[in-house]
């Protein structure tokens, strides 16, 4: 197997490196705008807005990304334990549940608050009304699928940590090529 056969495609490195800048930045900014004062309401909801505006952003990215790697298989994995190929499986498995379900939790949260849904500014058609205990289960759902990327990004960066340590490569199919 050559070298370029061994490494994801140019689109896959950049759509993976792309998301998870944004993820990173998204979950540090919904984590400080929780304790945003409530009064005044404007930044805030500004707050609020914008992070809306980035969780459609990186849900329209992984469905990207999703049809990307339907259409492309991932390189093979060199030779290792069937537990770690089973680990990788599913750990890449609830990144990409966890990175799809989460921003429409967040979406429906929105709608059942009562209150507009902007998305880059833009005010969405009103299809629901206001049901404080449909928007209290989603943020509810919210941050327990939170809790789960956090943990499924902790396993995925420790892995590719200890894939580094032991130069097998199999963080560099996933590294843009250095020149």
């Amino acid at each position: 197997m050559s070298n370029t056969d061994a490494r994801y495609t140019h689109t896959a490195i950049a759509l993976h490196w792309l998301v998870a800048a944004l993820v990173i930045a998204q979950v540090a900014w919904g984590w400080w705008m929780q304790g945003l004062a409530k009064d005044p309401v404007g930044p805030r909801v500004d707050a609020f807005n914008l992070h809306k505006s980035a969780g459609a952003l990186i849900f329209a990215l992984m469905l990207v990304r999703l049809g990307w790697r339907i259409g492309h298989r991932p390189p093979p994995l060199p030779p290792m334990p069937r537990w770690q190929h089973a680990a990788a499986r599913l750990s890449h498995g609830l990144l990409y549940a966890t990175l799809l379900a989460q921003p429409v939790i967040g979406y429906l949260g929105s709608v059942w608050s009562g209150y507009p849904v902007r998305l880059f500014g833009i005010v969405l058609p009103v299809w629901g009304g206001r049901h404080p205990e449909l928007k209290d289960a989603m943020s509810d759902l919210h941050l327990v699928v939170a809790i789960l990327l956090m943990i499924a990004i902790g396993l995925h960066v420790t892995a590719a940590l200890r894939h580094a340590a032991k130069h097998d490569g199999v963080l560099q199919r996933m590294l843009p090529r250095m020149r």
